[in-house]
This record gives C-alpha cells, structure tokens and sequence, in this order.
C-alpha cells in the first residue's frame, strides 16, 4: 500500500537505520570469518593437523558463540556496551591469530573470537529492535540483508587476499625471509584483513554507544 511504501521510504533516509545495516554487516563478517577460516588457519598457519583444528578450534569456537550467547540471554544488559566490548575482544583476537606462531594461542584466538563475536549479530538486533520498535518485517529484512552480506563478504575477501599472497612469488620470498611458508603468510595477512572488520566495529558500536547514552540523558531529563 502507499502507506507502507511511504513508511519504508521513511526509514531509509533515517541515518540510524543504516548505522544499524552497518554494524551487524560487521558483525556478521567477524563471527563468520573466522568461523569458516579457523580450520584452515590453525592447519595451515600454526600446524595443527587438520582434524584436530576442526574437533578444538571449529568445535571451541562454536562452543564459545553458544556461551557467549547464553550468558547474555541469562545475565546481559546493557547490549551497546556488551557490542563494543566484544568487537575489541575479537579484534585482539584477529590480531594475535595473525602475528603469533606459537599452535596453542593460535587455538585460543579462534576460540574465544566466539565468545567475543557471539553477540555481535543478534546483539544487532536487539538494538535495531530498540531503536524502531514500529518497524516491524521491514527493519529485520534490511538486517537479515546487511548481515547476510557480511557474512559472505568477509570469509571471502579474507579468501582473495590468502590465495593472493600464496601465489604472489615476491610473497615467498618474503615469507622465507620471515622464517614462514608462503601459506603461513598468506594465512596470516588474512586474518590480518579479517581483524579489519572488529576494528571498524569499534568505531561503529563507539558511536551506538553515545547515541544510547545521548538517548538516555534526555529521556531521564538531564
């Protein structure tokens, strides 16, 4: 109906709605990254043989998205904060995955990047929840698209960029010069790339952040 129409037309020149498109974009590319790369990574990055990065590193970081998750919905509030928190965990954990050689912290990085992203994506929609409570089907599809789209988009550029340095003959020779295989390397600059996307989420989930306490303030009349 035109009503409906005009009211869609409303939201998307709403700026908040965007920012929210935006953060569980970035959402959706921390948590699905690594989640698809974690095996290769610790196979090919810190030489955990293939079977044992998929029982310890897919199965703890999946392990870790449930709890995370659980002890929210047991104990959780205040979702912006949670939000920011998280992105800083996982964007130290992107960037200990890309610079340690050491098997074990290469494990844990990918494990606890769950626990830090576990909220991320619904965490996104708790706030966009809040923030056009008269939204309705609209708001969760232009969510369920921004998150979608990251979740393919970051496994993919993480995907372009190892495959890029491994056949990049300058690459190896770098990489012999660092005392690493060129698929160390190629797997280390990807989730060098990946740590992009909780890094950029601190700045996003920053401004969500001010956004609710400017919110806060004025509705308690301060």
């Amino acid at each position: 109906t035109p009503e409906k129409v005009s009211g869609a037309l409303a939201f998307l020149k709403d700026k908040g709605l965007w920012l929210c498109v935006v953060a569980i974009f970035l959402g959706g590319a921390t948590e699905c990254t690594m989640a698809q790369w974690a095996s290769g990574y610790l196979e090919k990055a810190v030489g955990i043989p293939k079977v044992l990065g998929d029982v310890f590193g897919v199965a703890l970081f999946g392990v870790a998205l449930g709890l995370g998750r659980t002890l929210y919905s047991k104990k959780g509030k205040n979702v912006e904060r949670v939000l920011l928190l998280g992105c800083i965990g996982a964007a130290v954990c992107y960037l200990t995955a890309a610079v340690c050689d050491i098997a074990v912290v290469g494990l844990l990085a990918c494990a606890f990047t769950g626990f830090c992203a576990s909220m991320l994506w619904p965490g996104s929609l708790i706030v966009s929840a809040n923030r056009f409570p008269q939204g309705g089907v609209f708001i969760y599809a232009m969510m369920a698209a921004g998150g979608d789209f990251g979740a393919s988009v970051g496994p993919q550029l993480v995907g372009v960029i190892t495959d890029g340095v491994m056949g990049n003959a300058a690459a190896a020779g770098f990489a012999q010069s660092l005392g690493l295989t060129v698929e160390q390397l190629g797997m280390k600059c990807g989730m060098l790339v990946g740590a992009i996307f909780p890094i950029l989420g601190i700045i996003v989930f920053s401004i969500v952040c001010k956004i609710k306490k400017k919110a806060d303030t004025q509705g308690a009349g301060i």
